[in-house]
């Protein structure tokens, strides 16, 4: 079989590297420095320790990221938590990197693609990702990464890049689960090659199968991740920490049984099963929200430009490649689907999906707006709008600059000083600083002796219950009836009263 050349997969000439290639090296030059130097507080700080630890966060519990997380932070004489928050930087990274070479490769000029990867770097919710190592930077990488090499595979007629692609999409699910919603679409990209490919159906079958196993294998992998490292002696098990709070699941020493119905009950995210679900109302305050996130208030007009300007770009890219357009789509309605169906407000409403493929599709449009000097896409227009991409992103980065500095539990964790605290003390710290603490515990002092509880408004009972050991609260502004709270460092210790 010959493989087919086809249009709208434009080929790279050495000089398409340069805009991205300076867009890059701007962007990591201002966020290196400002990564986190330690451990974070809340979901980051869960991500850094169970990436040092081997462990498990919440749920799903992200097998994949803290399997990859503990293999960078392996490099000796560095903190573990610094090399994970640079790992989900390059990972971000690599996600607009993505997103300015399928740009070109739809035949947009490098420079107007540079341009535009750097006003998606100025987006609040962008810029905050790559220096917060969250799980979402990866997910986008993971996502951008499967679309373009499913792409290339409909262009090019490649099934190794068509497999790859299976496998980089199962990876994101298998630790995003929210993504199967985008699948219908992947599989509609991948469905519009049998007009390009002269095959039988039974290789149509074959295919379709050896794809299946390389999205469900990465899930596969989960599972057993899970049901391998669910142990009491792990140092970080989120399972055992939410069971001895609440005491809802059966011990993981009961029988398989229990193991599989810990493992479901992580893996599927039931403890947020109450969040799902949405009613008409529900939806349009949502998206009332969604339209503040994108934008704020006095700069709707704007939103309303770019907007037209991105669908305009939705109706080029259907011209230069139906592919594309299917799973770019795909990512805009998985994204929508979710953040309608999850009552949550923040950053759990993952945007970065949504926020992709619009920048996609705004250079399509703009380069199909900005005129051309003959067959070459590169005009004084296109190179003066990157440098005035490169100087209005500043000051939009500039919330992220500060949000990087309030996530760092460094300081916390100084004037803590766990190394210091009685022998056998327990803590009760929220959720905010309860990871911080135990990345304190189990990775930079090796405390043993010292337990952490996460506050479930249940404290005081498992508190009286050790009424021998030296009791801390890092909670801010708790009063406890019949209790006495004495400032002790930054938190405050328990005075047993007689």
């Amino acid at each position: 079989m010959t493989r087919p050349t086809q249009p709208g997969w434009a080929k790279l000439r050495r000089t398409d590297w340069i805009a991205p290639g300076l867009a890059v090296v701007f962007i990591a030059s201002l966020a290196i420095p400002r990564l986190p130097p330690g451990v974070c507080f809340e979901d980051a700080g869960d991500l850094q320790l169970a990436s040092a630890t081997l462990g498990i966060m919440h749920p799903p519990g992200y097998a994949g990221y803290a399997t990859l997380g503990w293999l960078v932070s392996r490099v000796p004489g560095v903190d573990p938590a610094y090399m994970v928050s640079l790992a989900c930087f390059t990972a971000g990274l690599t996600a607009i990197w993505l997103c300015m070479l399928l740009q070109i490769r739809l035949g947009v000029s490098s420079w107007i693609a540079g341009a535009v990867g750097l006003a998606l770097t100025a987006h609040p919710r962008v810029w905050s990702n790559l220096i917060v190592p969250e799980v979402y930077a990866p997910t986008l990488a993971l996502l951008a990464g499967a679309a373009y090499l499913l792409v290339r595979s409909v262009r090019r007629g490649v099934r190794r890049d068509m497999l790859l692609a299976a496998l980089l999409f199962g990876f994101a699910m298998a630790n995003r689960p929210p993504l199967l919603f985008m699948l219908p679409f992947f599989l509609g990209a991948w469905w519009t090659m049998r007009s390009r490919w002269n095959w039988s159906w039974r290789r149509w079958g074959f295919s379709l199968v050896l794809g299946a196993s390389c999205v469900l294998l990465p899930s596969c992998y989960s599972v057993g991740y899970l049901w391998t490292r669910d142990r009491p002696d792990i140092d970080h098990n989120y399972i055992e920490q939410h069971n001895a709070s609440f005491g809802e699941l059966p011990d993981s020493s009961a029988g398989w049984r229990a193991k599989l119905d810990r493992v479901v009950w992580q893996a599927s995210g039931q403890q947020f099963r109450s969040l799902m679900g949405t009613t008409r109302l529900q939806a349009r305050i949502k998206l009332l929200w969604l339209r503040h996130e994108l934008a704020p208030p006095e700069r709707q007009d704007i939103l309303a430009i770019v907007s037209m300007i991105v669908l305009f770009g939705a109706v080029i890219t259907r011209r230069r490649c139906v592919a594309t357009l299917a799973i770019l789509s795909g990512m805009v309605a998985g994204s929508l689907a979710f953040i309608l169906l999850y009552q949550v407000f923040g950053q759990a409403a993952d945007l970065l999906p949504l926020l992709f493929p619009a920048a996609v599709f705004a250079g399509v449009a703009l380069s199909s707006i900005i005129p051309r000097h003959g067959d070459r896409p590169e005009t004084p227009v296109s190179v003066g709008l990157f440098v005035l991409a490169t100087v209005t992103c500043i000051p939009g980065i500039s919330y992220g600059m500060r949000d990087g500095s309030e996530s760092d539990a460094t300081e916390f964790l100084e004037q803590v000083d766990m190394a210091t605290l009685p022998r056998h003390a327990v803590i009760v710290a929220d959720w905010y600083r309860s990871t911080p603490l135990r990345y304190a515990k189990h990775v930079l002092t090796k405390r043993d002796d010292i337990d952490i509880i996460f506050d479930t408004g249940r404290w005081q009972e498992r508190i009286a219950a050790m009424p021998s050991r030296p009791a801390f609260v890092a909670i801010p502004d708790e009063v406890v009836d019949g209790l006495t709270l004495v400032r002790f460092r930054n938190i405050r210790r328990l005075e047993r009263n007689p």
